[in-house]
């Protein structure tokens, strides 16, 4: 399907599950200590070079695991999930963005900043069939219309605790 000079892929199928992101913490560690020694069993993601986001990290001592070698800031308050399942999630993403999701490289374990229809994002491929977009839950509204628009309403899904006014261009 071609749709305003863009190609669009849907007939491969996807799904975009939209939620907050929950209990997130924004880890800066300064002398290139590796976020998983210090942490142990906390999920995590590497999200820069010296900058991790732990999931679900509310019942550990933080101050403790991470002393003076970095710095931590709540964060999930601001962020929302996207899901995005399906063998036709990277093409999804490819629509409005700024980002070649079918670079090879761009594998289980990868994660990339970039910007998808104005709205700067973080995405984490967390399987061969699906990936995790993080936004800022105010640009959640646009990504969610533009998905929308592209895979058909009910194919995304929205949680009742997501802000519903789009900000910027929809």
């Amino acid at each position: 399907m071609i749709r305003k000079g863009r190609a669009i892929v849907t007939d491969r199928g996807v799904t975009v599950t939209m939620a907050p992101a929950g209990d997130v913490i924004a880890l800066d560690l300064w002398g290139g200590d590796d976020a998983q020694e210090l942490c142990g069993a906390v999920s995590l993601l590497r999200v820069e070079p010296h900058r991790w986001w732990l999931f679900d990290a509310g019942t550990h001592d933080l101050a403790a695991m991470i002393g003076e070698r970095g710095a931590w800031a709540p964060i999930g308050g601001g962020l929302v999930r996207a899901t995005l399942a399906g063998p036709g999630w990277r093409g999804l993403l490819m629509v409005a963005g700024l980002f070649d999701a079918e670079d090879p490289g761009f594998a289980v374990g990868a994660v990339a900043a970039t910007v998808i229809h104005h709205v700067p994002v973080r995405i984490a491929v967390a399987s061969e069939a699906a990936c995790d977009v993080y936004c800022a839950a105010s640009y959640a509204p646009a990504l969610a219309a533009l998905w929308r628009e592209v895979i058909g309403r009910d194919n995304v899904s929205l949680s009742p605790y997501l802000p519903t006014e789009t900000i910027g261009s929809a």
